[in-house]
């Protein structure tokens, strides 16, 4: 009797794991919870693969406009696991969402259907809002505890410039922290769209902590506007302890009643944050090629028909009051000195007519190019949202020097830097 049950068991089993693969998806809905219009998430969906062939993915695709899918497997191997990436943006009306993907392969059933739900809340802010939520700040180590921390929350409530309301902060905290990206993605950008969706002007964060330098209190303070996409902040240390609610009260005041010249900070600090982040990329490294076509002649140009001659890439836009400065030195250094080469590059992608008819009168001597929009992606590894912007390159296509802005000065560090190479370009080669 123990034959008779034991072989058939294996028979199932064997004709169960051979032959066919099958697919396990975790999860086949998943809930993204609540998100602001046109907000984007990142997920994953896990396949797995239960049987005993491989498991081909033939196709995944989006059954809307809203998701966008990558890393997609080819194969996995039975009993293997691997994920997709998808990324949602929630749509711009307020109200439940449940948007799909299908997922194709060589399982029974063929075709799988993956979901995406979400609940969009309803923008709430407007420009006319002044309200500020203060959140209490974060005490690390400052005598008093939690305490001092309530003291420092009243006395900012309490002494908030004229026309700002103050809103309890217990509500929006909450939201804050139940976000899924809370924790994970910066808590500006959280606050930001919390701010959006409860109509709060103003969000305002800090931290306080016994000074690293021994004696009083280091504090920082951020403060995060629902219509502008940057924190502003300050940081004060070694504030007796005393005086910390009074010059914490004063720097947020001050952002409050100037929030123009913040913003503006704030603004350049992330450009500037953006052009190191570039030009470390860039540096020493060969130049990323660039192809289009010369505004007034009409031949093609790519970075390399400037092989073997020091370059100089002039970005310009025919706003940018000190283009045309820099386009006259261009100019005269490149006549003095035909062994240097250089080529103008509008940033101006779209507005042909216009780039040609403000280069007319400018005499160039020098080619200038301008990227279609269907190239344009070719500035990226440059162009750093600002003009002008001066980029050096080698004989050899070398990056050796990438400026934003137009300082006299460097224009005549170039020059000597440009001279240089040429130089020993001849003495190369009267050596050879």
């Amino acid at each position: 009797m123990r034959k008779t049950i034991f072989f058939p068991v294996i028979a199932i089993l064997a004709l169960s794991c051979s032959g066919n693969p099958g697919l396990l998806v975790e999860p086949e809905v998943h809930n993204a919870g609540e998100l602001a219009p046109h907000e984007k998430i990142v997920t994953w969906f896990t396949f797995s693969n239960t049987g005993g062939s491989d498991l081909i993915i033939e196709n995944v695709r989006s059954l809307c406009d809203c998701i966008t899918v990558d890393s997609i497997p080819e194969s996995i191997a039975p009993g293997g696991k691997d994920s997709i990436r998808v990324t949602y943006i929630a749509p711009d009306s307020a109200g439940p969402d449940r948007s799909a993907l299908m997922v194709r392969t060589n399982s029974e059933p063929k075709n799988t259907k993956l979901i995406i739900e979400s609940i969009v809340l309803k923008a709430m802010l407007t420009l006319d809002d002044s309200s500020v939520v203060v959140v209490p700040f974060q005490n690390v180590g400052v005598p008093g505890g939690s305490e001092f921390t309530m003291q420092l929350f009243k006395h900012l409530v309490e002494n908030l410039p004229a026309g700002f309301e103050p809103v309890n902060p217990n509500s929006y905290t909450k939201k804050i922290q139940n976000d899924p990206k809370y924790n994970v993605d910066p808590l500006h950008d959280v606050a930001r769209k919390w701010c959006n969706l409860t109509g709060i002007r103003f969000a305002v964060f800090g931290e306080v902590k016994k000074s690293a330098a021994g004696e009083g209190v280091d504090m920082s303070l951020m403060v995060v506007d629902g219509l502008f996409h940057l924190p502003m902040g300050r940081l004060l240390n070694g504030i007796p302890e005393e005086q910390v609610p009074s010059s914490c009260s004063d720097t947020l005041n001050a952002i409050l009643s100037n929030l123009r010249e913040y913003e503006k900070q704030a603004f350049m600090a992330e450009l500037q944050q953006k052009w190191a982040k570039q030009r470390a990329e860039l540096l020493n490294k060969p130049a990323p090629d660039i192809v289009a076509e010369d505004v007034r002649s009409g031949e093609t140009i790519s970075l390399k028909s400037f092989a073997g001659k020091p370059l100089v890439l002039q970005f310009f836009s025919t706003d940018c009051d000190h283009c045309e400065e820099e386009m006259n030195w261009l100019s005269e250094l490149v006549t003095a000195h035909p062994e240097i080469a250089a080529l103008g590059i509008s940033v101006d992608v779209g507005e042909r007519d216009s780039v040609i008819s403000y280069i007319q009168d400018k005499n160039l001597k020098y080619p200038v190019i301008l990227p279609s929009e269907e190239n344009e992606a070719q500035l990226d590894p440059y162009y750093g949202g600002a003009t002008p912007q001066t980029v050096i390159v080698s004989p050899e296509g070398i990056v050796i020097q990438s400026l934003v802005g137009f300082s006299r000065g460097a224009m005549a560090s170039f020059e000597k830097m440009l001279l240089a190479m040429v130089q020993k370009k001849s003495g190369d080669a009267q050596t050879q």
